[in-house]
């Protein structure tokens, strides 16, 4: 448990650190905040983020973070564009496109299996995938017509 600062608030609170830097007091505002937008959006759907800042009494900034969290869409017609942070197509929610979420998905799967082999290679002392390798610890036999 560390001691964090609130990004929102300022106040020191302790944490395990999986509070994305908010405060307990916070956090609970935010989540209030959201399903008040929520609900604001399932009566008047379509509306923009500005009229749902006006009527629920947040940030524009906090309904596009949550867009971009995949908590909302955009809906068809609407004003405001959203674009993939890689490609730069079109999108309606988040940061990547579909095509590019996949394509990112599939790389952190390669580059998490490369690293679990390479964690496994590390941790066989006394082996080696290398018949030549000789500095790396890898196990030798001596010949019997060696002896002291």
């Amino acid at each position: 448990m560390g001691i964090y600062t609130c990004r929102k608030c300022g106040k020191k609170f302790e944490s395990a650190g999986l509070t994305d830097g908010i405060c307990e007091e916070c956090l609970r505002a935010s989540l209030d905040k959201y399903h008040q937008v929520r609900e604001f959006l399932w009566s008047h759907p379509g509306s923009t983020a500005s009229e749902i800042a006006n009527q629920c009494d947040c940030s524009v900034r906090d309904v596009m973070q949550w867009v971009k969290e995949d908590r909302f869409m955009l809906t068809d017609g609407s004003k405001v564009m959203l674009f993939c942070a890689n490609c730069g197509a079109k999108i309606v929610s988040g940061i990547y496109c579909t095509a590019c979420q996949a394509a990112i998905n599939k790389g952190e799967i390669n580059a998490a299996k490369s690293s679990r082999l390479q964690q496994r290679l590390n941790s066989m002392h006394g082996t080696t995938l290398d018949k030549h390798a000789a500095d790396d610890g890898s196990m030798r036999f001596l010949n019997r017509s060696q002896k002291k």
